[in-house]
């Protein structure tokens, strides 16, 4: 990773990019906008995330025409948390803010974002109050999606998004967390120091139609279910204890309605009540599975994303110096060949 020296930058905007072709340059000038108004260094950090349209070849011509565009490259399509993870790795900014790529965080808002920081706030995440553009199943679904996880977890993220300001502190933090089910919303929370939310009404996409997935949205409720709580381990033992206490009380019931004749009976009820114990069982043996998996995927230690090349990066002032020297030496070769 290469690392500007501390302090020459103020702000790092990050974004990772999924076949975006489309729309790229023109979140690129309203990002610029939004950057120059607040009058500090920035760099703009893009993350391509495996895109297998032109995004690339216009990634590269960003670079090349701005010196304050950095690209980062993967070598796969290794999904938008670890491309978020990736921007975090390589901004050096005192300050990060993260938004997408698609225009639905709108860089405007940017200028908010810096004033809520400058006040002291560490954290400074946003909330959406409404999304333009998206259908009322979709919208609702992430609404469930927010509500599972503060029901299993307890952890409050309802409507938040990857679009937010963190303290230089707070992204040194982050990046110690290295888990491999990445839920980035849910390890800002986790990290702590002072965080306030700022609200915003999500656009409509500038061009295209939305990379999420519906499997990528249940798997980040899965992330966040899992990745903070015990709690659905719990699930089955309360389970367990009902249906001992309704057998129980079936039992009871049949003894004492049995010397009037009005005790129920037969291969029916016996029928039902396996089903109900081999479902308790089946869902107790998943919620420990979907446990034992995520430990077997942190077990093998693999690396969050593999990068396939960067550019746009300021070499290492050592690696400069070894350059410059190295092209000082050619020159006088040369000078002494010609003389």
């Amino acid at each position: 990773m290469m690392e500007t020296p501390e302090g020459r930058i103020t702000f790092s905007f990050i974004s990772p990019v999924y076949n975006e072709q489309d729309g790229l340059e023109a979140f690129y000038r309203r990002l610029t906008d939004a950057a120059e108004s607040i009058g500090e260094p920035y760099e703009i950090i893009f993350v391509n995330d495996g895109s297998t349209d032109e995004t690339p070849s216009i990634l590269h011509r960003l670079a090349s025409d701005d010196i304050r565009v950095r690209v980062v490259e993967f070598s796969r399509n290794f999904g938008h948390q670890a491309a978020v993870t990736a921007g975090y790795d390589y901004a050096c900014g005192r300050a990060v803010i993260s938004l997408d790529a698609d225009g639905q965080h709108p860089p405007e808002m940017i200028p908010q974002l810096v004033a809520r920081w400058r006040e002291g706030f560490e954290v400074v995440y946003t909330v959406r109050r409404d999304t333009k553009g998206i259908s009322r199943i979709r919208r609702g679904l992430g609404r469930l999606m927010y509500r599972v996880i503060r029901a299993s977890s307890g952890v409050e993220l309802t409507d938040q998004a990857d679009f937010r300001l963190l303290d230089r502190r707070a992204v040194d933090a982050l990046k110690s967390v290295r888990e491999q089910a990445r839920f980035v919303r849910g390890l800002v929370n986790w990290i702590g120091f002072r965080q306030v939310a700022v609200p915003y009404t999500a656009q409509e996409r500038m061009a295209g139609k939305s990379n999420y997935t519906l499997r990528q949205l249940m798997g980040m409720s899965g992330a966040g279910t899992f990745n903070y709580s015990v709690r659905p381990l719990r699930i089955a033992p309360y389970l367990g204890a009902i249906m001992l206490a309704a057998a129980i009380c079936y039992a009871v019931a049949s003894l004492a309605l049995w010397p009037f004749g009005l005790a129920p009976g037969g291969l029916s009820h016996l029928a039902m009540g396996l089903v109900a114990l081999f479902g308790l069982q089946l869902l107790a043996l998943g919620i420990i599975g979907e446990y034992v998996g995520r430990i077997f995927t942190e077990a093998k230690d693999r690396p969050l994303y593999v990068v396939r090349e960067t550019c746009g990066f300021p070499k290492p002032a050592d690696e400069q110096a070894a350059l410059e020297k190295r092209t000082d030496r050619q020159g006088e070769e040369r000078f002494s060949v010609f003389t």
